[in-house]
């Protein structure tokens, strides 16, 4: 994969996401303007750089990982809103069905064959699965999969492709019930590579999350044990989306938002992966809404995003395809707070 094409993915990533996957970092930041600027300086800001956030100018950084696979970055900027008037526009369900993908689902509790009938197969794709095998195989996916592909679709058949639809949304309803009843267990492990299992990439990406330890440790406990532990008045959505970026293979996502409101008042929504067919073996993505000013029922608020991710694969050497791809989230992230401000004013002003 070339530099550019790691970029475009980790851009239209961000670009998609960012309407549900908001996380208020700090239960703390939101109770007065001096404990956001201490959070902000934690962080490696200096006054001028937070002078800057506060009028508008998005402050976006990368923050040290301790895995080559792994690239988080941090953002923050200002928006003239109030936080109960950003969330509500976060969160509109008309927001959420226009995330930006080819194909969106918010998925019913229980699930049926209604909310997985649209799953599919990219057509310039699909026959891949007729040789994957552990370690050579376009897909994520594991071995047991893969063989149910190989073996269990007629390839020569006209109809092969339905074939390997249906057995797709077969397992993703088979995905979305087991998660739903034994969470971060059943999630897949990714043979294609190496046997990666995609809860400890999860719980890698979590670990990192430090401020949930300390801020927020209801919500932490909620995303590790899942579906145990859930606090009162907890929110959850779980949703596939289908995008095809330019230059990229289509990825099939499956994702779970949580809607956490803390006792202190603050609401707090997390995004965690729980399947990516292409790329990503992990992500995990916060943002805070922080009051600015001395009320934190009105206007302005800091939007403070943490987005963690882990790639399946992203190489080094003299092209320095690391420093690149990093570049490009940074350039990403910057671009899309730019955006989500401009959004959240013209939202409040309907």
């Amino acid at each position: 994969m070339t530099a550019e094409t790691m970029i475009n993915v980790f851009s239209f990533h961000v670009r998609r996401v960012v309407p549900i996957c908001l996380l208020p970092i700090t239960s703390a930041v939101a109770q007065a303007p001096g404990a956001v600027n201490q959070y902000l300086h934690k962080m490696g800001l200096d006054d001028s750089q937070i002078a800057s956030a506060a009028a508008g100018q998005p402050v976006v950084k990368l923050v040290p990982a301790k895995n080559d696979r792994d690239v988080v970055v941090f953002g923050v900027i200002g928006v003239p809103v109030s936080a109960a008037d950003y969330m509500k526009h976060a969160l509109d369900p008309g927001r959420l069905n226009g995330a930006g993908s080819q194909r969106f689902h918010i998925i019913a509790d229980p699930a049926t064959g209604a909310d997985v009938r649209d799953v599919a197969f990219d057509s310039a794709e699909y026959r891949d699965l007729k040789t994957c095998q552990p370690g050579n195989c376009n897909f994520k996916l594991p071995a047991s999969a893969m063989k149910s592909f190989r073996e269990g679709v007629n390839w020569e058949a006209p109809d092969a492709k339905a074939q390997a639809d249906a057995k797709l949304q077969a397992g993703m309803l088979r995905l979305i019930g087991g998660y739903r009843s034994r969470g971060n267990a059943a999630m897949m492990t990714y043979d294609d590579n190496g046997g990666v299992r995609a809860s400890d990439s999860f719980s890698a990406l979590l670990a990192q999350s430090t401020e949930l330890y300390d801020y927020a440790p209801p919500l932490q406990q909620y995303l590790t044990s899942y579906p145990s532990n859930r606090p009162a008045g907890t929110r959850d959505i779980l949703y596939w989306s289908n995008d095809h970026p330019p230059r990229l293979r289509p990825t099939l996502n499956l994702n779970h938002v949580v809607v956490y409101r803390s006792p202190s008042g603050n609401t707090l929504i997390a995004r965690k992966q729980i399947y990516a067919s292409h790329y990503f073996d992990g992500a995990f993505e916060l943002l805070a809404v922080a009051s600015a000013g001395p009320d934190a029922a009105v206007a302005p608020i800091y939007l403070v995003t943490v987005r963690r991710f882990r790639f399946d694969n992203l190489p080094g050497g003299v092209m320095n395809v690391r420093g690149r791809v990093r570049d490009g989230l940074v350039d990403a992230t910057r671009s899309n707070l730019q955006r989500e401000r401009s959004a959240a004013i013209s939202a409040a002003r309907r």
